[in-house]
């Protein structure tokens, strides 16, 4: 992608990603105020844990950001969040590759996971596209307190 720069996360880019919207199913991802999430003590408020975020900007504007999380387990958990209007149109994988790659030089023998909501076919698609495989189907709570059920999945190198 043309004119995209890289930051690790920030107060401001927190505030924008705050304000993204999902609309249908998707509102289950939808975030809390940046008072919130500085309330709760969200990791992407907190300076400390600024360097586990790979932010995406196109002038000026959050794009993307991917998140990673070194697990008791030695593994590496994978997030990523995309501005509402990128959704759909096969950007995740550019930057889910690109971090996956950061990742990588960071924790160069540990293991790469994620989960994913069991109904959200397409970011499920988008990670096996990537080499990610089905390891577990998990129910857990989800940030709203909610039962929910993820698909986990490993990426395959």
């Amino acid at each position: 992608m043309d004119n995209l720069i890289k930051k690790s996360m920030n107060e401001e880019i927190a505030r924008q990603i705050a304000l993204w919207k999902y609309e249908g199913h998707y509102e289950v991802y939808n975030l809390p105020s940046f008072e919130e999430m500085k309330e709760n003590n969200y990791g992407m408020v907190n300076p400390k844990k600024a360097d586990n975020y790979i932010c995406y900007l196109k002038n000026d504007e959050v794009v993307a950001y991917t998140s990673m999380k070194e697990m008791p387990d030695g593994r590496i958990y994978f997030g990523i969040g995309l501005k509402p209007e990128y959704c759909g149109k096969k950007m995740g994988n550019y930057f889910t590759k690109d971090s996956l790659e950061d990742i990588k030089k960071r924790f160069p023998n540990s293991k790469i996971y994620l989960e994913i909501r069991s109904w959200n076919k397409r970011a499920l698609k988008s990670a096996e596209n990537i080499g990610f495989v089905t390891t577990d189907t998990i129910i857990k709570k989800d940030r709203l307190g909610n039962d929910s059920e993820f698909v986990e999945m490993e990426l395959n190198d």
